[in-house]
């Protein structure tokens, strides 16, 4: 009866490891996603072996958007004041309309190739996958693809990634 209770919890133990291996906490392989819009498409999968600055806004989460417009910033300050460009970011707009997404990214001054759109009903996936159900984040997955931070800070960036 031990036996079977000892294999019990090491089967258990081992596929929690499994499960949690891709989740998006921090530790964690970085979840992977496709987003497609007219003119291209993006799978995150294409971007290993670089740094990549993961954002999820949507205009009726104040904080996210007032953090896509920072990073948004942090982004076209490292590419003038650095060509050799250190991370790349990307935004993912979790929105109900793309006209609203469009009018926003227009008013906000992002730059409109690291933003993408994709309506909040099609985004389930995404949404389990990095826990958003609680609120919108950011990610920072280094280049193996590994989650290293959530909502970093700039100084986090500068110290984890830009360098």
């Amino acid at each position: 009866m031990t036996i079977i209770v000892i294999f019990a919890v090491l089967l258990g133990l081992g596929s929690a490891a499994s499960i949690s291996a891709v989740d998006g906490t921090v530790g964690s392989k970085a979840p992977m996603f496709k987003i497609e819009r007219a003119d291209s498409s993006l799978a995150l999968d294409d971007m290993k072996g670089k740094w990549v600055l993961l954002q999820f806004w949507a205009s009726s989460d104040a904080s996210s958007r007032i953090a896509c417009k920072q990073y948004s910033k942090l982004e076209q300050n490292q590419v003038s004041s650095n060509p050799g460009e250190r991370f790349h970011f990307l935004a993912v707009n979790l929105d109900r309309s793309e006209r609203l997404f469009c009018e926003i990214v227009r008013r906000d001054g992002l730059s409109a190739e690291s933003q993408f759109f994709i309506e909040r009903s099609n985004a389930e996936k995404i949404i389990n996958d990095y826990h958003l159900e609680s609120g919108l984040s950011s990610f920072l997955i280094d280049p193996e693809g590994r989650i290293v931070a959530k909502n970093p800070t700039e100084q986090q960036l500068i110290e984890l990634a830009i360098n």
